[in-house]
C-alpha cells in the first residue's frame, strides 16, 4: 500500500492494492477485520506481558533477552498502531468506500516501519547466538549490554530513515527496501546455516564427551548452547511462516503485468494478515521454548491481577 503524502482520493484507489476488492469478497474482507480485530488483542497482551516481565524480573535483563525485549516492544507497535489502522482500512473497503488518504498513508508507513524493524531484529537475534556460540567465553567482552542498546538504536533509526523515503517517493523507497531486506535475507540465511552447523558440531561433541564420561561443567554448556540456538531456530521459522507468503504474494504483484487480478489481491490481504500474526506468535514462543520467561510471566500475570494475594 503506497502512497505520496498528498495523494488525493482518486490516487488512493490507484496505488492501494485492497481497494480492487471494494464490492467484492465482502465476506472474505469482514472475516479478515475479525482476524485482524483478534489479532490486535493477542499482540498487545502478549507483547505488554513480555515487556513487563522483562521490566520486573531483574534475571531476564540478560544481553541476549535484551534484544527479545526490543522485539516485544516492537510486535506491541504492530499490536497498538499497525492492526487499528489496517482494520480502519479494510472496514472501508467492507463498507464499499475508498479508504481515506490519511489512514493509508499512516498504516503504509507503520507497516513498512514495524515490518522493517522485526526482519532486522530477526537477523541481529540469530547473529547474537552465533557470537554465544563461536566466541565462548569471549562473548561477554565483545557482546556488552552497551552495545545490544545502540545496536537496537540503529536498527530503529535506520528504518526511521527508510520511512522518511518512502515518502519522497515510492521508487526510491521501493529500491532502498529491496536492497536492505535482500541483505538482511541472505545475511540471516548465512547466519543460521552457521549456527545450523555448530550444534550439529556440538551434538557430537556431547554424545563423544558423555562417551568418555568428560568433565560435566564442559557438557552442560554445550548443552545449553545447544538448546539455546535451537530456541533461536523456532523463532526464525516462524518469522519465516509468517512473512515469506507475503513476500511472495508482494513480488507476484510486482512483476505481473495487465489488470489487477482480484484473487491475488484478496489472498495477498490475507498474507498481510498472518505476517502481522508473528507478532502475536513471538510472545507464545518465548513462553513456550524458554523456561525463565514462561516463569516470569507467570509470575507478572499473577503480580498483575493480585491472584497471590487471593489465593493467601
Amino acid at each position: 500500500m503506497n502512497l505520496p503524502l498528498n495523494a488525493s482520493k482518486s490516487e488512493c484507489s490507484i496505488n492501494v492494492p485492497v481497494t480492487i476488492l471494494i464490492g467484492k469478497y465482502e465476506y472474505a474482507i469482514l472475516l479478515n477485520v475479525i482476524f485482524n480485530i483478534g489479532l490486535t488483542f493477542t499482540a498487545a497482551v502478549g507483547n505488554i506481558l513480555i515487556i513487563l516481565s522483562f521490566m520486573l524480573v531483574s534475571s531476564l535483563r540478560t544481553t541476549s533477552n535484551y534484544v527479545l525485549f526490543g522485539l516485544a516492544l516492537t510486535d506491541l507497535g504492530v499490536g497498538l498502531i499497525v492492526h487499528p489502522l489496517y482494520i480502519l482500512v479494510l472496514y472501508r473497503v467492507y463498507k464499499n468506500a475508498i479508504p481515506d488518504c490519511n489512514i493509508v498513508t499512516a498504516y503504509s508507513i507503520s507497516t513498512t516501519f514495524f515490518a522493517g524493524v522485526s526482519l532486522l531484529y530477526i537477523t541481529f537475534i540469530g547473529l547474537d547466538r552465533f557470537l554465544a556460540i563461536r566466541l565462548h567465553l569471549r562473548y561477554p567482552l565483545l557482546v556488552t549490554e552497551k552495545r545490544v542498546k545502540l545496536v537496537q538504536l540503529s536498527i530503529w533509526a535506520t528504518n526511521a530513515l527508510l520511512s522518511l523515503v518512502w515518502m519522497e517517493g515510492f521508487h526510491v523507497y521501493s529500491t532502498l527496501a529491496a536492497v536492505v531486506i535482500a541483505i538482511s535475507l541472505v545475511a540471516t540465511f548465512a547466519v543460521y546455516i552457521k549456527i545450523y552447523l555448530v550444534v550439529r558440531r556440538h551434538k557430537a561433541q556431547i554424545r563423544d564427551q558423555m562417551e568418555a564420561q568428560s568433565e560435566q561443567s564442559e557438557t552442560n554448556r554445550l548443552k545449553k548452547q545447544r538448546r539455546s540456538a535451537i530456541n533461536t531456530f523456532y523463532v526464525f521459522f516462524a518469522f519465516l511462516v509468517c512473512y515469506f507468503p507475503f513476500f511472495v504474494t508482494t513480488a507476484v504483484n510486482k512483476i505481473s503485468s495487465g489488470a489487477p487480478n482480484v484473487s491475488v489481491a484478496l489472498i495477498y490481504e490475507f498474507t498481510v494478515t498472518l505476517m502481522f500474526s508473528n507478532s502475536s506468535l513471538n510472545p507464545v514462543m518465548y513462553c513456550l521454548r524458554l523456561r525463565d520467561f514462561r516463569i516470569a510471566v507467570k509470575r507478572t500475570y499473577r503480580r498483575i491481577f493480585c491472584l497471590d494475594a487471593a489465593s493467601e
